[in-house]
């Protein structure tokens, strides 16, 4: 199963090393819905400069980046 991980920076953040892990839950059918609502009550915060990635379990391989 994989997992949808949110990202963004704060307010006052400009760099991406500072982003921040805002959410995380399954990949499934509400997905779109989860993003939008999680990008909307961050945005709200301050947060700003959103990513969205998928984490499938696999361990990273820097070697290939």
């Amino acid at each position: 199963m994989n997992d949808i991980l949110i990202y963004g920076l704060a307010k006052e953040a400009s760099e991406s090393y500072q982003e921040d892990l805002l959410a995380c839950f399954p990949d499934n059918h509400l997905t779109i819905e989860n993003i939008n609502r999680v990008k909307a009550a961050a945005s709200a915060e301050g947060f700003h400069s959103f990513r969205v990635a998928r984490y499938t379990g696999e361990a990273p391989n820097f070697a290939t980046v």
